[in-house]
């Protein structure tokens, strides 16, 4: 029998200040439920409804760049203290399209709020089904093809069923461990509604083997996180936060394709992502 050796690499590295490695921003088109591009991932910011999508990528790279670059000078003089995270003020102030308001220094590269917010009315929260999109619709393609960092592979409909359970379970466990908070499924006055999407993903791996088929690679894929908080019986707004990340466990060398190593790192990472939520929610709640 066939045994097939395929080396996957990672996209360009983060060191590079490429376009596609450094963190971004992504926002989705905030249509109805029942449109099926309503997740449709734009490299644009939700500032301004008319912002020039080029430029602003452009300035969000550099920007990262330098956030970066600031970072390794600052430990290498001996600055450690991270300055908290704070609301913009004033006429530069970086305002959304529905009225929320850039956080600076936050724990995820980008995050809006209200700048009156208040949690504490909040004691239950409501979680909303993850919607899962691709970055760009692979089709039913899961089997190897040509190696390259430019794979774009279909997780099977039980694979995503998975994916969506896992970030389930992680944010429903980070929510109420250690007497947390209760959770329901009916709106209330005293209910947070949290909505979150797992968008733009990119899956580098093939989702289905053939035969004896060793896959070895630095990087599963890459996928985003947005996330939502709006009061559950209006609908409004209150915040909004937006993250990318590789769930591939940094060693240093390529590794080999595990089913059980991908899920243990997706589920590390969401677990990470939910640990975030509880850490942010409970600061509020007491402020």
């Amino acid at each position: 029998m066939e045994h097939r050796l395929r080396i996957i690499e990672k996209p360009a590295s983060f060191f590079n200040c490429h376009p596609q490695a450094v963190l971004q921003t992504w926002v989705y088109d905030q249509g109805p439920k029942s449109d099926p591009n309503r997740l449709r991932v734009i490299p644009a910011t939700v500032l301004e409804a008319n912002s020039d999508e080029t430029n602003w990528s452009d300035k969000v790279n550099s920007r990262m760049c330098k956030v970066f670059l600031a970072g390794i000078l600052a430990a290498a003089t001996g600055c450690a203290a991270t300055p908290p995270p704070t609301l913009q003020t004033g006429p530069d102030a970086e305002v959304s399209v529905d009225g929320l308001v850039r956080v600076d220094n936050a724990v995820v590269p980008i995050a809006y709020r209200k700048p009156d917010m208040d949690l504490t009315p909040y004691t239950r929260f409501m979680l909303d089904p993850v919607e899962v999109a691709y970055q760009k619709d692979p089709g039913n393609r899961r089997r190897s093809g040509v190696a390259g960092a430019n794979d774009n592979f279909a997780l099977s409909p039980s694979q995503m069923e998975t994916l969506k359970g896992m970030f389930q379970e992680a944010v429903v466990e980070a929510l109420t461990k250690d007497d947390g908070y209760e959770l329901t499924t009916e709106p209330g006055p005293d209910v947070l509604r949290i909505t979150a999407s797992l968008i733009d993903l990119v899956v580098f791996v093939p989702t289905e083997m053939r035969g004896r088929q060793d896959v070895y690679t630095r990087s599963y894929g890459l996928v985003s996180l947005i996330l939502e908080l709006r009061d559950s019986q209006s609908g409004e707004i209150l915040a909004r936060a937006a993250d990318r990340r590789d769930p591939t466990r940094d060693t240093g060398h390529l590794a080999r394709v595990s089913p059980t190593f991908v899920r243990s790192d997706t589920r590390r990472m969401f677990q990470q992502w939910a640990d975030l939520l509880r850490e942010r929610l409970d600061a509020f709640r007491v402020m």
